[in-house]
């Protein structure tokens, strides 16, 4: 075991002599960095001559003032959100109007069957002054609502009751 430690110290001494080669490296590492001092310091120059790159307006010219400052965001995002809300509020409103002009409108097959026992989808759309389409949504959403009944399947042949 002896021989195999006396090696391992004798492994870091070429390590301390391979500094010299690097040291003739290092010497024309200077003459490297020398070579290429002069392109770094190039690009340098031109950045300190024009700070902000323009293609149409000299370097040696100042820039116009601007004619309006820039507000930030956070002063629009106020004006944004009352805006939203004011629209979200008008088409609420909207939507409750519709639905109570249609509300209306059932109301008023309900009382042509409290007249008359039965009523069909044309005396619906002359009623109401509909289309065909559109009385036969009302039919069917009183029907869903368990307020009528239709009797018969298609056709001239179906009528709606009154539960």
């Amino acid at each position: 075991m002896p021989p195999e430690e006396a090696p391992a110290p004798e492994a870091p001494q070429p390590a301390v002599e391979s500094p010299s080669p690097a040291v003739e490296v290092s010497t024309e590492t200077p003459q490297t960095e020398s070579a290429l001092a002069p392109t770094e310091a190039v690009p340098a120059p031109e950045t300190a001559q024009s700070p902000t790159p323009t293609a149409q307006i000299p370097s040696n010219e100042p820039l116009p003032p601007e004619s309006e400052p820039i507000q930030p965001p956070s002063a629009a995002a106020p004006v944004q959100t009352g805006i939203l809300h004011t629209a979200r509020d008008l088409l609420n409103r909207a939507r409750v109007a519709i639905q109570d002009r249609k509300r209306k409108k059932r109301d008023k097959i309900m009382q042509a069957l409290n007249t008359k026992n039965k009523i069909t989808n044309d005396e619906v759309e002359k009623l109401l002054h509909v289309s065909d389409a559109t009385a036969t949504r009302y039919l069917s959403a009183l029907e869903k609502e368990n307020k009528i009944k239709q009797v018969g399947k298609t056709g001239q042949g179906v009528v709606y009751s009154k539960i």
